[in-house]
C-alpha cells in the first residue's frame, strides 16, 4: 500500500470581497474624521470666530409707594448666549421720565418712502431720572480686577432702585447699554463713555472686533 503525496490547500479570496473590504474600511475611517471634524468645527472653530453673543433682558417693577413717592426697582439680566466665555467689558443704564400732554393731536407726515398719521397725545416733557456707566477690566482705563465673566448659558442679574416723586411721571422708560467681548482676545478694548442730548449715556467702540448691545422697556405709572 503506497502512501498518498501531501496536499496543499490554497485559499483564494475573491479580488471583488477584497476590494469591497476596503471600500468599507477607508469608509469608516472617513465617517469617523468627518464627525470629528465637525464637532471641533461646531464646538472650536465656529465659536472661536463669531462674535460674542449677549442676551440683554431689562424690566421695571413698583416696589412700593406712598401719597408723596413711587419707589421702583429697574432690573437688567446679562446671559450669555454663544459658545464661548464672554466678559462685560463695560455697561451703562439710563431711566427716563415722561409726561404726556392732557389733549391729543392730529399728525399727517408724508414722503415718497414713508407715510405717518394718526392722533395721539404728545408728550410733553422727558427728564433724566438716573444714568450710569462703568468701564471694567477688559477695557482700555477701566476698573481694574472688576470683571463680569459668563460661561455659555451663564447669566448676571443686577437691580437699580430709584424714587421719583409721585404723579410727576406717567411712563418710565430705561435702557442698558453693554460691550461683551470673549476672553480669549487677549487684550482690553477702547470703550468710550458718549453723552447723550438731554442727559444720559451711551457706550461705543471704535474697535472692529467688539459690538455694543443694547436694549430698552417702558413701564406705566397709570394708575
Amino acid at each position: 500500500m503506497s502512501d498518498e503525496a501531501p496536499r496543499k490547500i490554497q485559499i483564494v479570496e475573491d479580488p471583488w470581497a477584497t476590494f469591497r473590504h476596503i471600500i468599507e474600511g477607508v469608509a469608516i475611517v472617513a465617517a469617523g474624521l468627518w464627525a470629528f471634524y465637525t464637532f471641533i468645527y461646531q464646538e472650536r472653530i465656529k465659536p472661536a470666530s463669531e462674535p460674542a453673543a449677549l442676551s440683554e433682558t431689562i424690566s421695571v417693577q413698583r416696589l412700593g409707594r406712598d401719597e408723596k413717592r413711587e419707589i421702583l426697582g429697574v432690573t437688567f439680566t446679562y446671559r450669555n448666549a454663544g459658545k464661548t466665555e464672554i466678559d462685560i467689558a463695560a455697561d451703562a443704564y439710563d431711566i427716563v421720565g415722561i409726561r404726556y400732554g392732557d389733549r391729543a393731536k392730529t399728525f399727517d407726515r408724508r414722503a415718497a418712502d414713508r407715510e405717518d398719521f394718526g392722533t395721539n397725545i404728545p408728550v410733553e416733557s422727558s427728564r433724566l431720572i438716573a444714568a450710569s456707566a462703568e468701564l471694567r477690566d477688559a477695557a482700555v482705563g477701566g476698573h481694574p480686577g472688576y470683571h463680569i465673566v459668563l460661561e455659555p448659558g451663564d447669566s448676571s442679574t443686577d437691580t437699580a432702585v430709584v424714587t421719583v416723586p409721585r404723579g410727576a411721571y406717567d411712563l418710565i422708560q430705561a435702557q442698558i447699554i453693554a460691550v461683551p467681548v470673549k476672553t480669549s482676545l487677549g487684550h482690553r478694548v477702547h470703550v468710550t463713555i458718549q453723552n447723550i442730548p438731554g442727559g444720559g449715556v451711551f457706550l461705543a467702540s471704535p474697535d472692529p472686533d467688539v459690538v455694543e448691545d443694547d436694549t430698552q422697556t417702558s413701564f406705566a405709572l397709570i394708575p
